[in-house]
């Protein structure tokens, strides 16, 4: 089994924290969004990952500590690395076709802005599988609609009209990804209109069209990090289904208080503080007389005499003030809320 994974894009929705770090590769907790999805995939199929192919973007923000970054990923779950490179952003059916000459065999294609929870297994009965999940406003997503047999006869993006509730979340597999590649090869082949793009749909649907059998599956949870405000969200969902790792016998300062759920990363020091609800600290970060509640501080973070609320601080930078929704990029200072 193979696992795709597309992540050209510079995340521009989540500046200023993808300035300098691609947005699969921020921590939420313990690890990166993009390990967070490969975790989840991998402890649900039954198959074993061979190898892990990311397509990523130019080599200037995609750089070799980023590759060296998700080749220590691919290492953990002992499969293999193939890196791609997409330098035009021309559409989701481009930037799997990036990767052509890998793709074949059993196959999954999922998209590193996004976090799952749920059953993700494999039926190597049909040909293939789109995971979905009910949402509440199906005119904002890509919907699936299917047959009396549940079987998916075709794709609409953004209906006007009721067809389904029952929303795309960006997983695929494919039984045969050779197949997949015929039909995109095809489509790359056609001159498109401006503004148009080349799709993953046209190849799945070209499939369907011709006998291909897919079905739906549908997922527990399905959160977006596209944006600070939905990383904050995304963060608070993982904790309340997360193992809280401070120990019971930590020692902090006598003047802390530790409202779970919280996670602490390595070497924190914290004196004269309350920390949580829903609160993030990255590792060497350094916490005094400050209140803490539903933010995220990633690494070598040093905050003074401050109350924050729903707020990311960037890695090295240092706080002092007051507030709701500060989003602090990476190695910045701010003091009494003045940058």
């Amino acid at each position: 089994m193979k696992i795709f994974i597309p992540m050209a894009g510079k995340g521009t929705r989540l500046r200023p924290f993808t300035l300098t770090c691609p947005k699969p590769l921020i921590n939420v907790l313990d690890k990166p969004i993009v390990e967070h999805l490969i975790d989840q995939i991998t402890s649900k199929v039954k198959s074993n990952i061979d190898e892990i192919v990311y397509i990523l973007g130019d080599e200037s923000y995609f750089n070799a500590e980023v590759v060296n970054s998700l080749n220590i990923i691919s290492e953990k779950y002992n499969a293999k690395t193939k890196i791609y490179r997409q330098l035009e952003q021309l559409g989701t059916g481009h930037a799997i076709m990036c990767a052509e000459e890998s793709l074949s065999g059993p196959s999954i294609i999922a998209y590193a802005d996004t976090m799952i929870q749920g059953n993700i297994e494999i039926d190597t009965q049909v040909d293939g599988i789109m995971w979905v999940k009910k949402v509440d406003n199906p005119s904002a997503y890509g919907v699936v609609n299917l047959d009396n047999e549940n079987k998916i006869t075709e794709l609409i993006e953004k209906p006007a009209e009721f067809i389904s509730d029952l929303a795309v979340v960006g997983i695929y597999y494919f039984k045969e990804a050779a197949n997949l590649r015929g039909y995109l090869r095809k489509h790359l082949s056609e001159k498109l209109s401006p503004g148009k793009e080349y799709l993953l749909n046209y190849g799945i649907e070209k499939m369907i069209k011709n006998g291909d059998s897919f079905v739906p599956k549908e997922i527990d949870i399905w959160m977006d990090c596209g944006t600070p405000e939905l990383l904050l969200n995304s963060t608070k969902i993982i904790m309340d289904t997360y193992h809280d790792n401070v120990d019971e016998n930590r020692i902090f300062d006598k003047e802390v208080i530790i409202k779970p759920p919280v996670f602490i990363g390595k070497n924190v020091k914290i004196q004269n503080s309350t920390i949580g609800p829903y609160v993030s600290i990255g590792d060497n970060s350094k916490i005094e007389n400050t209140n803490i509640n539903n933010s995220i501080i990633f690494n070598s973070v040093e905050i003074d005499n401050s109350d924050i609320d729903n707020s990311i601080i960037g890695s090295n930078s240092k706080f002092e003030g007051s507030g709701s929704e500060i989003f602090l990029g990476d190695n910045s200072k701010s003091i009494n809320n003045e940058v």
